[in-house]
């Protein structure tokens, strides 16, 4: 868990500058009656100060270990209570499973928590790193018959064909690897929330959202879908700062019990927006009714 430690730079930073004072005080001492007086009651003022950091530190102290104490026991709770507190969350829930720049290793984990709370999954959806090539969109649109002239026009077109439950018109798109699209329900059309897997290797985040993933956000909040952008706590490349921006809810630990019930938490209410887990972006651990 991230704990602010501004209160600490704060007061060791005063430490020092109290320090730094009544050293500066102590080598300019002369036999000036008056001065002295002014120096000691300035040097008493500073024990003062001193004593009262020293003792706003200890609280701060007892707090933090408070608060970590709490943490704990939250986490060891969820661990031992889990499958109990989300068993049948997720029945009647359709949730698509999407992963962008290719097929990441979180994609079954995703599917196998939303079938084993009782969900389903309407359909595996995958969209390549190819879909951003300008080239290979040209082609796509000659074999479509369609006028795509960016990444974000195919991507609606795709979810435009899956909303018709039209999934053999994406052919085209499969056989130029820009996407796999693997139905697990007959009705692939029906699903009211979609959970976004990302690479998590990437060295600039920022630029590979910008170039796919926030037009697969965009659109499918278009459809009125709820959104939630899933990766593991051990993510080489976080993509919560730029799913947030764009209003979606995100969970930074998948791979804990804790992450898991967050997950199921924000299927289930579909409402909910906010960053849960252990990273320093996120504002809780899991979700809380307010």
């Amino acid at each position: 868990m991230h704990i602010n430690m501004k209160y600490y730079i704060v007061s060791i930073g005063a430490i020092f500058l109290a320090l730094g004072i009544g050293i500066l005080v102590g080598f300019n001492l002369n036999n000036n009656e008056e001065m002295n007086k002014q120096q000691a009651a300035i040097i008493e003022q500073l024990d003062e100060e001193f004593s009262s950091i020293k003792e706003e530190n200890d609280t701060i102290s007892a707090d933090l270990k408070n608060t970590d104490k709490k943490y704990n026991a939250l986490v060891a709770y969820v661990n031992e209570n889990a499958d109990a507190l989300m068993t049948g969350s997720l029945s009647g829930k359709k949730v698509a499973v999407v992963s962008t720049y290719g097929r990441t290793e979180n994609v079954d984990k995703l599917k196998e928590i939303i079938n084993q709370y009782d969900g389903s999954v309407a359909f595996e959806l995958i969209f390549n790193k190819e879909i951003t090539d300008k080239e290979l969109i040209k082609e796509a649109a000659e074999k479509t018959g369609e006028k795509f002239k960016s990444t974000e026009d195919v991507v609606n077109y795709v979810f435009d064909i899956v909303k018709r439950g039209n999934a053999e018109s994406l052919a085209p798109l499969e056989e130029l690897k820009m996407i796999d699209l693997n139905s697990e329900s007959e009705d692939i059309a029906n699903f009211s929330s979609v959970v976004i897997s990302a690479l998590s290797e990437s060295s600039d985040p920022a630029k590979q959202f910008n170039e796919l993933d926030k037009f697969v956000v965009s659109k499918l909040k278009s459809e009125n879908k709820y959104v939630v952008e899933a990766q593991s706590k051990g993510a080489k490349t976080s993509y919560v700062e730029q799913y947030a921006k764009n209003k979606a809810a995100t969970v930074d630990n998948i791979d804990e019990k804790t992450g898991v019930l967050s997950l199921v938490a924000l299927i289930q209410d579909e409402n909910l927006v906010g960053n849960f887990g252990r990273l320093d972006t996120a504002s809780s651990l899991i979700p809380m009714e307010k």
